[in-house]
């Protein structure tokens, strides 16, 4: 075989398409398989290590500072195509046309954006494979929760998920046919008060507010030569310790134990498939940013598996002009839109000590109000307000008078105020269902990155329902916080209203749909496509809906799945 011809040639190495390469080569040891990535950072302890410390010398600390040299030191970091310093807002990258902003991005590195992501790993719940059956919205997925479940049992033991078995496995949430591999992480101080808080509170619209612990990718005890959770509380935007699972996990599995070839540093441009469209090899040309020339170079997959994420996906398969006669790709371009109250416990919860979320409320997550409305999950904070106003802005609020341009407290009183404040921090987020929109959608820009390469142009637009689904989520973090100010003495609750306002999740869905109709969608249950048969897609692109759980776990599940019959066609 020429060196540049493979079995199948993977194009991405984040979660997705890394455990899919460690899939397919397991299962056919003598496959010639090909991780085609764009990062081109290292995967070991010392580069942990360097973006632990740069994250500690960051003066403000946002979510990309480990990542701030990624577009800086070429010799070391992946740059995103366009020279973007911010590889996890893309909005200096994406070109929007509106109405409204995508507020999520990803990450262009070995690994992918889980190297900065908060580790949740809830499933979906059955309902949520079938809104269109139970709520006439969105529509149904090609397969069912029964369908997925054993593969979800599979995808926990991959990443490593820490959970209870016996707080998930009941029929309103996710019934199970196996433990978790490893027990949840345990609570901190502040979050066991907040649970005992609301121990009393009385069902909200007929639902009880259950706080249960969160699954998490994050080792409770030592998991796989991983160390249990040291409890940095900087889960975003990186795990200090490595306990937190990352794509480099499988990257490193499967290239220095399974031997798989990666060449990193590497921009897919197009797919090429055989002349004429029959049966064949399909071309991945590339571009490798690391060489000098940043010349086009090819090779050829019998397969090809695209594991880019939602929007590099559809902007591949536009850019390769493939067939679209379902006018589906790059369509339904979804996230979850989330948002905070947030307020002062009535006592210190010392908050920071512990992962960012432990615990989480569920609840709300399915009912009959879906037909008008969204679900929606919601956690617990253990990090203070979270995005509203970190520790830093508290201090810089207490400190100075910025109308008077002077000091405004220092010595005991500055510090009395910031005890006062940071130790009772507490917020409670909720993170919205938001139904599938054909005209929320990826296309290609006329303007070009530093690769010559186009850029993907955006639609979005907030709908009337996921606007629902915000304000139902406030009103009930709002008498949640209700609850406390009248037994636990809480104040200074904010915002009072709902704004309307929106945060993106990094949650990036949808745009290569799934389904068993052809005309309908991009690719099949199997995540094969229909078009280009020895083309697959993995990844949260080919979701037909958002559903009401982070996405990252079914994506595992479902790669466990389309890895399983790839292999069967190899």
């Amino acid at each position: 075989m020429d060196e540049n011809q493979y079995d199948v040639v993977i194009i991405g190495a984040g979660v997705a398409g890394a455990l899919c390469a460690c899939e397919l080569k397991t299962a056919k040891p003598q496959a010639r398989i090909l991780l085609l990535e764009a990062g081109a950072n290292e995967t070991g302890p010392d580069q942990r290590k360097a973006f632990v410390e740069t994250y500690q010398v960051s003066a403000t600390q946002p979510t990309t500072a480990p990542y701030e040299k990624l577009a800086n030191n070429k010799d070391r970091y992946a740059p995103s195509s366009d020279g973007t310093n911010d590889p996890f807002v893309m909005n200096t990258y994406y070109v929007e046309t509106g109405p409204d902003l995508y507020k999520s991005g990803f990450q262009r590195m070995v690994g992918g954006s889980t190297w900065a992501w908060r580790g949740n790993c809830p499933r979906f719940l059955p309902p949520d494979f079938k809104v269109k059956k139970n709520y006439g919205k969105g529509v149904d997925w090609p397969l069912s929760y029964n369908d997925l479940e054993p593969y979800y049992a599979r995808a926990e033991v991959e990443l490593g998920v820490s959970g209870n078995r016996a707080e998930w496995d009941t029929p309103d949430l996710t019934p199970r046919t196996t433990d978790f591999p490893m027990a949840g992480i345990a609570p901190s101080y502040g979050d066991e008060l907040v649970r005992t808080a609301l121990a009393t509170i009385p069902p909200i619209d007929g639902k009880p507010v259950t706080v249960i612990t969160n699954p998490q990718a994050r080792n409770s005890v030592e998991y796989q030569g991983r160390p249990a959770c040291q409890g940095n509380s900087s889960c975003v935007p990186i795990c200090p310790s490595g306990a937190k699972y990352d794509g480099s996990v499988h990257v490193k599995r499967a290239r220095d134990v399974l031997g798989i070839e990666m060449r990193p540093g590497c921009v897919a441009t197009r797919l090429v498939p055989t002349a004429g469209g029959g049966p064949g090899p399909t071309t991945v040309v590339f571009k490798d940013w690391t060489t000098a020339d940043r010349a086009e170079q090819k090779v050829t997959g019998t397969h090809v598996v695209l594991a880019l994420g939602a929007i590099e996906t559809a902007k591949l398969w536009l850019l390769s002009e493939l067939p679209n006669d379902s006018d589906q790709v790059g369509r339904n371009l979804m996230d979850h839109l989330t948002e905070e109250v947030v307020g002062l416990f009535g006592q210190p919860l010392f908050p920071f000590r512990g992962p960012q979320t432990t615990l989480s409320i569920e609840t709300f997550r399915d009912g009959k109000y879906r037909d008008q409305t969204g679900g929606f999950r919601m956690t617990v904070g253990n990090d203070g307000w979270g995005r509203t106003e970190s520790p830093a802005a508290t201090l810089d609020e207490a400190m100075w008078d910025k109308e008077a341009q002077k000091v405004k407290l220092f010595g005991q009183p500055l510090r009395d105020a910031i005890e006062h404040k940071v130790t009772r921090m507490l917020r409670f987020s909720y993170s919205t269902e938001q139904l599938p929109e054909p005209e929320n959608r990826v296309t290609l820009s006329k303007e070009k990155d530093a690769l010559d390469v186009q850029r993907p142009q955006i639609a979005y637009r907030v709908s009337d329902y996921s606007k629902s689904s915000l304000a139902y989520g406030h009103s009930v973090a709002r008498r949640i916080w209700q609850h406390l100010q009248d037994t636990a003495g809480a104040t200074d609750v904010k915002p009072q209203q709902p704004l309307l306002k929106y945060k993106g999740s990094g949650h990036l869905m949808g745009t290569m749909r799934m389904g068993a109709d052809k005309s309908t969608s991009v690719v099949d249950a199997d995540g094969r496509s229909h078009a280009q048969p020895n083309v697959w897609v993995v990844g949260a692109s080919v979701f037909p809906t958002g559903g009401t759980a982070n996405p990252t776990l079914t994506v595992a599940a479902l790669t466990l799945r389309t890895a399983e019959k790839l292999a069967a066609a190899l």
